[in-house]
């Protein structure tokens, strides 16, 4: 599998690895994917960091389109490629 392939695959299992929700093989693949692709890991640390932030701040501060605007974002990178 090419590169721009693999980096498609991985941004349509972003969400569900971070849900808990790969089976294993998927796992295997996604870390394996991140291991050799440093666009990759730049996208895990951004929603790692993007994580973090949101469950800092009180529900009440999150501006209401923070959602929408941060799927926008991830929709216009898998787009893309990555």
């Amino acid at each position: 599998m090419d590169d721009i392939r693999e980096c498609k695959a991985f941004l349509e299992y972003l969400s569900a690895h971070f849900d808990g929700e790969l089976d294993e093989d998927l796992v295997v693949q996604f870390e394996q994917h991140l291991r050799f692709c440093s666009n990759a890991r730049c996208i895990v640390r951004t929603f790692e960091r993007t994580i973090a932030l949101h469950r800092q701040r009180r529900p009440d501060r999150v501006p209401a389109d923070m959602h929408e605007r941060l799927l926008k974002a991830l929709e216009e990178c898998r787009r893309s490629g990555g």
